[in-house]
């Protein structure tokens, strides 16, 4: 008989969690039209569902939302999917943008930034980021190194791939079976074949997809 904000963001989470993005936007349009007003967990969840579909359109709306009620002065979270939803739209020159105006970033916010810049080709661009999260003293994650190894393999980025090869064994991670695929993908792509082997030969699983990654 009576439903509040929490109510209509357990809904809303459900069907974006279950990949059903548009009914949580539909979810959203009814609770605007039933008056009822948004909170930050709220945008989160339609967010992460614009950028599922790449609805730009819609994400855009809600980006001007956010900033008229000034959410994301203390909610880095929202800052960012946000960045997240812009760079899986494609838009990277707003998520760039949201990035530069966060008043706290952290790794998470980069590396939806370079993962953006990743997918769409733009290694050089992605490299620039790695650089510049490095200058602010924060320590890359799985996805991060993950996205530079493939922005290096997309460029053919031997040097700066051999460098980030040496920072995960650094960090303890050669032994992860995602960055291990990455890593043989790098190298096989800047034709260090040999190397690639080698690190294949170490992994402790061996998947469908490290195999992949050796034969093409």
């Amino acid at each position: 008989p009576v439903r509040d904000v929490i109510s209509w963001n357990g809904l809303i989470m459900g069907y974006v969690e279950n990949g059903h993005s548009e009914e949580a936007l539909k979810c959203y349009e009814w609770m605007l039209i039933e008056g009822m007003s948004p909170d930050a967990e709220t945008y989160v969840f339609v967010c992460k569902a614009c950028g599922s579909i790449g609805d730009i359109q819609n994400g855009e709306q809600i980006h001007t939302d956010i900033e008229r009620k000034d959410l994301l002065r203390e909610d880095m979270v929202l800052g960012n999917v946000l960045i997240d939803m812009y760079a899986k739209c494609g838009v990277l020159r707003k998520a760039q943008q949201v990035l530069n105006e966060l008043p706290v970033r952290d790794i998470v916010s980069w590396s939806a930034l370079i993962g953006g810049y990743t997918q769409l080709g733009l290694g050089h661009e992605a490299l620039k980021c790695f650089s510049s999260l490095q200058k602010e003293g924060l320590s890359p994650n799985l996805i991060t190194f993950t996205c530079i190894l493939k922005a290096c393999a997309n460029i053919g980025a031997i040097k700066k791939g051999q460098e980030t090869h040496a920072e995960i064994r650094r960090n303890g991670l050669g032994s992860d079976a995602v960055i291990g695929t990455a890593l043989i993908n790098m190298y096989a792509n800047c034709g260090f074949l040999h190397e690639a082997q080698r690190i294949f030969d170490q992994l402790s699983v061996q998947d469908v997809t490290t195999w992949n990654a050796l034969m093409d």
